[in-house]
Parts: structure tokens; C-alpha cells; sequence
């Protein structure tokens, strides 16, 4: 079982506590809204939405991490300023979690930040995110803002392996956060394909022994993405959405994007128990504090 040497940091954002040893806070799960194909979004130029299907699809999932003792954050993804901040604000109108801005680069995400800020939102968004092309003039427009939370992520063409990711995090990723005077931070460790997705388990343990910082990553994209295993079916490929998100729960991340929020219950009940015997083995053998909302006290 996981525990990491080095003191780990726990942050808070709206009413979701991230970070820690593992079993120490519940596993925050991260589900995307008004991706491509998306049946809810009718025009992501607009924002026009079909309201009651993310309700529906959101309300769900809300019920299943409560009911499991887990955390949440709604992944907003858009393309569009105006847009993006019509989706948050529905979000944030919707359920209490914290949400992230998901544009699909500074241009649309940024404009959002200052226009979630002009609506009182800004406590509850993070923006997704910093990374190596974030131009000085961005980080200036943050820190003008006031943006707090942000995700960092360790995506590069030179920044491949673990060692390289912490590099890259720790000479150029924190340094800019710490200028836009982000207050707190979580780090995606950047998926790069299906079977890579073990570099991404060592660097978050690299990660987490060496800064202690709230990290995880989206396997999302690469398991959606997997041809093979739809040939046996739909039970089948719940089955290895399920593995691939316990794999990444059991590389000791504090926060996992698992897709489509209408995936949640494939998804929500496995890291609900991986996260439960976490919280077990961290009270009962390590007698270490455990958070007082945990699936350890909710599935068992």
C-alpha cells in the first residue's frame, strides 16, 4: 500500500479537498461535459445546450459520488468564450462542485476566466490549463484576473518520461503559476496514448514523493479511443474502462478525468472501493487521520 515519504499537500477548492496520502481525502472524479459529440451540446458556438440531458447525465453522476462517499469536479470543455462561460455558469447554477474551464486554448479559456470572475464564479473555476506554451503575456492576464486554481500539465515533445515531466514541472510549470499568483494547483501527468499509460503511473508517484503536490491524469481519451475491445461488446469495454481507472487510482492519484459524465456508473463504484480500502489500510494499520467523508464510512 502507498505512502509517500515526502509531506503532501492538500487543497481546497469550493467544497472539494484535494491531495494528501492515499485514503487520506476520497478520490476526486472528474467528469466531462459539451465534449465533440456531446448530445447535449447543439452549438458549441453559441452554447446552446440541450439542458435537460446534462441535467439528467450531471444529477447522476452528483448522486453517485455523494452516495459513495467520493468528490466531484465537472469538466467543461468549449471552444468558444462566450460559450464557455454560458456552460460554467449553467454548471455552477446546477450542482456546488467546482468545474474546469476546458477551453481548447488561452484564447477561449482565458477571456472565460475574466468573464466567470464578472459573474462571481471565479472560487469555483480551474483552468485547464497551464502548460509550456503558456505565453508570459497569459500568465500576466491570470495574475490580472486573479485566477486561483489551476491544473499544470506536464505535456511536451521533450518531456516524455517521468524525469523529464518533473523537470518541466518543477523549473518551468510551478515558476509561471507562482507568477499568474495561482494559489492552488494540481497536476495532470499527460496522457499520451493506451499502452504509455504506465509512464503516467511512475510520474505521479515521482511526483508525489518528490513535491507532494495534488496529482493525477485523464486515461479518457486513449480507452474511449479503443477499437479492439468493442468488438466483445459493451459489458466488455464498461469492464476495461473500469481496470484502466482502478490502475490510476492505484498509482496513488489524488484526482482522475474518467470522460463523459455519462459514464459515471462504470466508473464511480470501482474507485469508490479502491478509495474505501485506501482509507481502511491508512486508519487501521498506519492509524493515520482519515477525512470525515469517505467511502470507508458510506459502501461498506
Amino acid at each position: 500500500m502507498l505512502n509517500f515519504d515526502k509531506e503532501q499537500t492538500v487543497i481546497s477548492i469550493g467544497n472539494c479537498k484535494m491531495g494528501g496520502q492515499p485514503g487520506e481525502n476520497p478520490i476526486v472524479m472528474i467528469g466531462t461535459v459539451f465534449y465533440a459529440n456531446h448530445a447535449a451540446l447543439l452549438d458549441e458556438k453559441t452554447g446552446k445546450i440541450d439542458k435537460d440531458l446534462v441535467e439528467a447525465e450531471v444529477n447522476e453522476f452528483i448522486s453517485l459520488v455523494e452516495e459513495m462517499g467520493m468528490q466531484a469536479i465537472i469538466d467543461v470543455v468549449g471552444a468558444y468564450p462566450e460559450a464557455l462561460i454560458n456552460q460554467c455558469e449553467f454548471i455552477a447554477d446546477l450542482t456546488d462542485v467546482p468545474f474546469l474551464v476546458d477551453g481548447l486554448n488561452d484564447d477561449s479559456r482565458i477571456p472565460a476566466m475574466a468573464g466567470l470572475k464578472d459573474i462571481g464564479l471565479l472560487d469555483k473555476a480551474i483552468i485547464n490549463s497551464i502548460d509550456e506554451n503558456t505565453k508570459d503575456e497569459c500568465i500576466h492576464k491570470l495574475k490580472e484576473i486573479g485566477v486561483n486554481n489551476a491544473v499544470l500539465l506536464t505535456f511536451g515533445n521533450q518531456y516524455i518520461f517521468p524525469k523529464q515531466k518533473l523537470a518541466l514541472l518543477s523549473e518551468t510549470l510551478i515558476p509561471n503559476a507562482q507568477k499568474a499568483g495561482i494559489k492552488n494547483y494540481i497536476v495532470d501527468t499527460a496522457v499520451l496514448d493506451l499502452p504509455s499509460i504506465g509512464i503516467n503511473v511512475e510520474t505521479t508517484r515521482l511526483i508525489k514523493s518528490e513535491l507532494g503536490l495534488p496529482t493525477g491524469f485523464a486515461p479518457s481519451n486513449a480507452i474511449y479511443g479503443w477499437e479492439y475491445v468493442k468488438k466483445f461488446g459493451n459489458i466488455s469495454r464498461c469492464g476495461a474502462i473500469a481496470s484502466l481507472m482502478t490502475y490510476c487510482a492505484d498509482a496513488g492519484s489524488d484526482f482522475i478525468l474518467f470522460g463523459p459524465v455519462k459514464h459515471a456508473k462504470c466508473v464511480v463504484p470501482s474507485i469508490a472501493l479502491i478509495s474505501g480500502i485506501n482509507s481502511y489500510y491508512r486508519k487501521r494499520i498506519l492509524r493515520k487521520q482519515i477525512s470525515d467523508t469517505t467511502p470507508l464510512k458510506k459502501i461498506f
